[in-house]
C-alpha cells in the first residue's frame, strides 16, 4: 500500500504545470471545499488557471459550493505537503484559516454557516475529528433555523438525549425564543438540533431553569456583566440517532458556536452537557474551564466557560489556529490574559484621566485602560482615543466636539480659558461642549471595549 500510495502522489505532483498549480492542489486538499475566491488569495492572478485545471483532474468533485478532492487522494496530499513543506503548509493554513473567518464575518445566511462548516474541518487534531470526517464523507447537512412545525420533533429529541425535565424547559425555550433554535438538516429531515439561551433576555426562565441559573450566578460571582453585555449559552445540543454524541448535533453545535463568537458581542459563553465523558476532551481543547455544576432531575450537567473580555475572540482564534497544529489542550495561560474587565464608572475615570496624556504616551503607562480593548502599550492606546476622538466628526454636530477635543489635549492651547478664545467660544459654552465631547467619545470607546462597536482590531500590543 506505501508504495501504491507513493505512485500516485508522484503522479498528482509530476503533473501540476507549475508552482500555482501545485499550491491549488494543496489547497484543495486542505480545505474543506475549494472556491476561486479562495484560490485568489493563495495562488493571487492564477486563480482562475488553477481553477479550471482543478475541475478538470478525476480525483476532484465539482460540487455547487465549489471542488473538494476524493477522501483518499486528499488524505494522502495534505499529509505529503505538510512532511515535505511544513513552513509554507502552514502560511498556506494560516491563509486559509484567515479568509474563511474574514468571510464568516462579512456575509450571512447559508454562505456563513457553509463557511463555519470549513473553519470547523481545519481543525484536523480536535477530539472531535473523527465526526467532522465522518460528516465529510457523507456529504454534510446544512445547519438552518428550525421550523416552528418542527419544535415538537424537537423536544421529544430533547427528552431522548436528556430527561423530561430537560424537555420541559426546553420546549418553553423553544416558544419564547424560536430565532435562537438551529438544526442539522438533511436529505432526509431534522437529524440534530442546538439552542442557545442570549441573557439577560427579561425571561422569567433565567431563574426557573437551574441549569441557566446556576451559569448567571457563576457570572454574578466571578465577574458580573456591565451595561450592553450578553452571556451565550449553549444550553441544548441534541441527536436524531447518538444523543449529545450525535454528529449531526456536533455539527448544529460546531457551526452556531463558530457563528455566535466570531460576530456576536459577548462578555462570556458558556455549552453545557450531561454527557461530560465525550465532551469534556473537546472543551479542553478549545481553551474552556469547567466552570459550573447544575442538578436537573438527578442527573449533573456541567458548564464550560470562557470570558471573551479577558481572551477576545481574535486572539483565541489564533490560539485555536495553533492548536489546528499541535493538537494543545488547556485554557491560555494566566499571562495571556487580560485584566479583569472595568465597571462602566472605572472605564469613564480612566478615559478622563488618559485624554490630558495624549500628548505624552508614556505618561499612559500606569493607565487602567491597558489590558482592555483599546490597547495593552500605551503607543496603541493612544491611537484607539486619537482615533475615537476623530470618528466624532462623522455624528451629528461631532466636528465641533472633535475641534474641542482637540485644542484641549491633542493640539492643547495653554489654558481652557485659551482654547475657548481660539474656537470662538464664550467659556461657559466651551465647558459645556467639553464634557459632552469627553462623553461622546467615552460611550465611543465604552462601546469597544462591550463588543457593540467593532472599530478596529482588538491588539495584542
Amino acid at each position: 500500500m506505501p508504495d501504491l500510495i507513493n505512485v500516485l502522489l508522484e503522479s498528482l505532483l509530476r503533473d501540476a504545470p507549475s508552482e500555482a498549480h501545485t499550491a491549488g492542489l494543496a489547497t484543495c486538499a486542505m480545505a474543506w471545499l475549494t472556491t476561486e475566491d479562495l484560490l485568489r488569495e493563495t495562488v493571487g492572478d492564477a486563480a482562475p488557471d488553477v481553477w479550471a485545471w482543478l475541475r478538470r483532474r478525476p480525483f476532484i468533485v465539482s460540487r455547487p459550493t465549489g471542488l473538494s478532492p476524493h477522501d483518499l487522494t486528499r488524505e494522502v496530499l495534505d499529509a505529503e505537503f505538510e512532511r515535505r513543506f511544513p513552513a509554507r503548509y502552514r502560511s498556506l493554513h494560516r491563509t486559509i484559516h484567515d479568509h474563511v473567518l474574514a468571510g464568516i464575518r462579512a456575509t450571512g445566511g447559508t454562505d456563513r454557516q457553509l463557511l463555519a462548516q470549513h473553519l470547523a474541518y481545519l481543525h484536523l487534531r480536535s477530539p472531535l475529528t473523527a465526526a467532522y470526517h465522518s460528516l465529510r464523507a457523507q456529504g454534510s447537512a446544512a445547519v438552518t433555523p428550525a421550523r416552528p412545525e418542527e419544535h415538537g420533533q424537537l423536544v421529544s429529541m430533547v427528552e431522548r438525549a436528556f430527561d423530561g425535565a430537560s424537555a420541559q424547559l426546553a420546549e418553553r425555550w423553544f416558544a419564547e425564543a424560536p430565532e435562537h433554535l438551529n438544526v442539522a438538516r438533511t436529505e432526509e429531515g431534522v437529524a440534530g438540533l442546538v439552542y442557545h439561551v442570549f441573557c439577560p433576555s427579561g425571561s422569567a426562565l433565567e431563574q426557573q431553569d437551574p441549569v441557566v441559573r446556576a451559569v448567571l450566578d457563576h457570572v454574578a460571582r466571578t465577574a458580573p456583566l456591565r451595561p450592553g453585555e450578553r452571556v451565550e449559552i449553549g444550553r441544548f445540543l441534541a441527536g436524531m440517532h447518538e444523543r449529545q454524541r450525535d454528529r449531526y448535533a456536533v455539527l448544529a453545535g460546531s457551526v452556531t458556536s463558530i457563528i455566535n463568537w466570531s460576530t456576536e458581542p459577548l462578555a462570556w459563553s458558556f455549552a453545557v452537557f450531561s454527557d461530560t465523558g465525550y465532551w469534556a476532551p473537546f472543551f479542553d481543547y478549545l481553551g474552556f474551564r469547567p466552570l459550573v455544576t447544575a442538578e436537573l432531575d438527578g442527573q449533573r450537567y456541567v458548564g464550560y466557560g470562557h470570558d471573551w473580555r479577558r481572551f477576545p475572540a481574535d486572539r483565541w482564534f489564533d490560539l485555536m489556529f495553533e492548536r489546528e497544529h499541535s493538537g494543545g489542550t488547556g485554557p491560555p495561560p494566566d499571562s495571556a490574559l487580560l485584566p479583569p474587565p472595568l465597571g462602566r464608572a472605572a472605564f469613564g475615570a480612566a478615559v478622563r484621566s488618559a485624554l490630558p496624556h495624549l500628548g505624552r504616551p508614556e505618561r499612559l503607562a500606569g493607565n487602567p485602560l491597558l489590558g482592555t480593548v483599546l490597547g495593552t502599550e500605551p503607543v496603541a492606546l493612544r491611537a484607539s482615543l486619537l482615533a475615537a476622538v476623530d470618528r466624532l466628526a462623522a455624528e451629528p454636530k461631532g466636528e465641533r466636539l472633535r475641534a474641542v477635543l482637540t485644542r484641549t489635549f491633542i493640539r492643547p492651547a495653554p489654558s481652557q480659558e485659551a482654547a475657548a478664545e481660539v474656537l470662538g467660544l464664550p467659556f461657559s459654552t466651551y465647558r459645556r461642549h467639553l464634557a459632552r465631547a469627553i462623553e461622546a467619545v467615552t460611550e465611543r470607546l465604552w462601546a469597544m471595549e462591550i463588543g457593540t462597536l467593532r472599530d478596529r482590531r482588538v491588539d495584542g500590543g
